[in-house]
């Protein structure tokens, strides 16, 4: 979790887009130098993207489909990966779902029946609400109509405040000595909180991927205990 001053230069970044050094020093009533630290700091942990003279942020790189898009590519792998995933859900769990399109796949195919999700995507728990057995709470933030999805520092600290059974992720590419990537460093952000937030964890992730680094890593290799792609479980289950 980024201590007070970061955090907000994270979110006034996010919030405006690109910022300079000089107007960032004024707001925070400190010398450049320590701005221009901050920033370095912040891109080397995949915040935002320093500039000369400044930062820009992460959530507008045009590198990220918008999620109309993703939601149509590889959709029949996709729907092969939520049929897949079915069996590991359980009445009463509570599940984590990141905005991934193979998450909100996934969630369409839900049966409904006793279980609470928690996501931060706007797509998946308009679709959730029609199925009365399912609890959806919703995680807060910036919104962001491209990812269909709030992110940023708020995002994270709010899904810290809860325990599930099993998150699912995605990704957007997958290394087998590397592991998860992501292209965006706050998505990676919101995974890597719902990792640690979930006692056990699968990830999505379908053979267009595989062999694919990215800008930030969600977690290594050797901690993706489980993953599935359009042909079935890859690994197990962490058992305990």
């Amino acid at each position: 979790m980024l201590p007070g001053r970061l955090k907000d230069i994270v979110n006034r970044v996010d919030h405006l887009g690109s910022i300079s050094v000089a107007d960032l020093s004024a707001q925070f009533g400190v010398a450049v130098e320590t701005i221009r630290r901050d920033l370095r700091l912040l891109e080397e942990q995949g915040y935002l993207r320093r500039t000369h003279g400044g930062a820009s942020s992460l959530l507008d790189s045009h590198d990220v489909l918008a999620f109309g898009s993703r939601q149509s590519l590889n959709s029949d792998a996709k729907e092969a990966m939520a049929r897949h995933a079915l069996p590991f859900i359980h009445e009463e769990q509570t599940l984590m779902l990141d905005p991934s399109s193979s998450c909100w796949y996934l969630a369409r195919m839900l049966p409904d029946m006793p279980l609470t999700v928690i996501t931060n995507s706007l797509r998946i728990v308009f679709d959730l609400v029609h199925k009365p057995n399912i609890r959806v709470i919703g995680v807060g933030g910036r919104y962001y109509e491209k990812y269909g999805a709030f992110l940023g520092t708020i995002t994270v600290d709010h899904i810290h405040e809860f325990q599930a059974d099993l998150c699912f992720h995605s990704c957007a590419g997958f290394m087998d000595e590397s592991g998860a990537w992501d292209s965006n460093a706050l998505n990676a952000g919101v995974k890597r909180a719902m990792r640690r937030s979930s006692r056990d964890h699968i990830m999505l992730c379908d053979k267009s991927k595989e062999e694919r680094g990215g800008f930030m890593q969600i977690a290594n290799a050797e901690r993706i205990h489980c993953r599935i792609n359009e042909d079935g479980v890859v690994g197990a289950m962490p058992q305990g």
